[in-house]
């Protein structure tokens, strides 16, 4: 039977964040870049929990069905982030996680992505596809919609649209290779995304906990999607790396390429040969 956690806002809103009861000592906390392929991730993560028996709490989605995220939050729910035994999933930020000891000292698994293609498919995201809650942080994506709706792609990137998730995307590569940080386990989507299995099965290691090959594949199977057409009003639009190519200027790409420099050659993604041309140098 679900517990719930019932807390306030800063401003005094009620929320609320259901969890299962665990015994477990281990905790294991994942985030990924938006666009990332984060809800794919999220999905195998829970799917492999509730398959195992354990205990999973999905705490940004939560919020974010309740209008919040976690500017809106004191540090009663990052406590809660420091409880024992739970898979801690979904994160698409560090919020201030590096607060706290548990989080620095256990296990963290980690999907990152070309920062190019996640910016074509943040854009198409704002601009059409992405949930719009009630609550406080429909104003925010309604504000990100108009501005994409009123830009191509290119001009969205160049006008500071998508820096936000680069910020994030640094921010992922200098906690990964920062001792203090801990452990991690690093994921690159374009790595990932077609051999699903392997994937779900080196989850499931990291997760500590154990599962048929069989029951890997059934739940694998219901997140293995790739559209036969790009439709950009769907959530799950491409799948396919490398889309940026077409959908971006060189002047958009120079862009992600000096603003991501030093994190894109920490996960090893190579530079474009356009930024050569785009007449600005690469840092």
């Amino acid at each position: 039977m679900p517990e719930i956690l019932k807390l306030q806002t800063f401003s005094g809103q009620p929320y609320e964040i259901a969890f299962d009861p665990t015994d477990r000592e281990d905790s294991i906390y994942t985030v990924a870049l938006h666009k990332s392929g984060s809800v794919l991730f999220d999905n195998l993560v829970k799917a492999i929990c509730k398959a195992s028996g354990r205990s999973c709490v999905d705490i940004e989605v939560q919020l974010f069905r309740q209008g919040l995220n976690f500017s809106h939050c004191d540090h009663l729910l990052l406590d809660f982030c420091g409880r024992p035994g739970f898979v801690y999933s979904g994160f698409r930020g560090l919020w201030q996680l590096m607060l706290l000891r548990r989080f620095r000292d256990s296990r963290k698994l980690m999907l990152v992505r070309d920062p190019r293609d996640i910016a074509i498919s943040f854009y198409h995201s704002m601009a059409k596809s992405h949930t719009v809650p009630d609550g406080a942080v429909r104003d925010v994506i309604m504000e990100q919609r108009n501005r994409a709706q009123a830009q191509g792609p290119s001009d969205y990137v160049l006008s500071g649209g998508v820096d936000g998730v680069f910020s994030n995307f640094n921010a992922f590569a200098m906690l990964s290779r920062n001792k203090a940080a801990g452990e991690w386990r690093i994921y690159r989507y374009e790595d990932v995304i077609y051999t699903k299995i392997e994937w779900a099965r080196d989850i499931a290691r990291q997760l500590n906990v154990e599962l048929s090959e069989d029951a890997i594949a059934k739940l694998v199977a219901k997140e293995d999607v790739f559209p036969e057409t790009e439709d950009p009003s769907k959530h799950i639009r491409r799948v396919h790396p490398g889309g940026y190519r077409e959908a971006l200027t060189p002047e958009a790409i120079a862009h992600i390429e000096r603003y991501c420099a030093k994190a894109m050659a920490v996960f090893g993604y190579d530079m474009h040969a356009a930024s050569a041309t785009a007449g600005d140098k690469v840092a």
